[in-house]
């Protein structure tokens, strides 16, 4: 009984190890802009809306630039898409962007789930722990026999 008591702590303090993972998938699909001032120095940090062609009330998307001027996106439509970028120091521009092509392709299939790996690894442990427990009582009966 007290084997079971600690694989059951054993269990639950292992399962609390996992609390915050962090996953990522490899992206190769979408559409970068480099927006940069006219001397060529990046616009880092800069707002970004990007609006759908033929839309300009409701927005696709907005974010900021990266410390190097990127920004990315992934059209769902082609046409010309409107991006307006701004500094927040009286510097921006609205840019039309033609997309001839959109990539329907999607990113491979990660590996297993958290969820799967939990219980891969229990179901491990407890093949361990069950062989472990036949032996013992398997090694007790010969010993009651003898």
């Amino acid at each position: 009984m007290r084997s079971i008591i600690q694989f059951v702590l054993l269990t639950l303090t292992c399962s609390t190890l996992l609390a915050h993972g962090v996953e990522y998938q490899e992206l190769h699909w979408g559409v970068g802009i480099l927006i940069t001032y006219d001397n060529q120095d990046p616009m880092t940090f800069a707002d970004v809306e990007i609006f759908r062609p033929g839309e300009s009330e409701i927005e696709f998307q907005a974010g900021m630039t990266d410390e190097n001027g990127v920004f990315m996106f992934k059209p769902d439509t082609t046409g010309s898409w409107t991006i307006k970028v701004s500094d927040g120091l009286g510097h921006g521009q609205v840019i039309q962007f033609p997309v001839d092509e959109v990539s329907l392709n999607t990113p491979e299939t990660p590996g297993p789930s958290r969820f799967q790996r939990i219980v891969s690894g229990l179901g491990y442990i407890l093949f361990i722990f069950s062989v472990w427990y036949f032996y013992i009582q398997r090694k007790r009966n010969r010993h009651a026999y003898s």
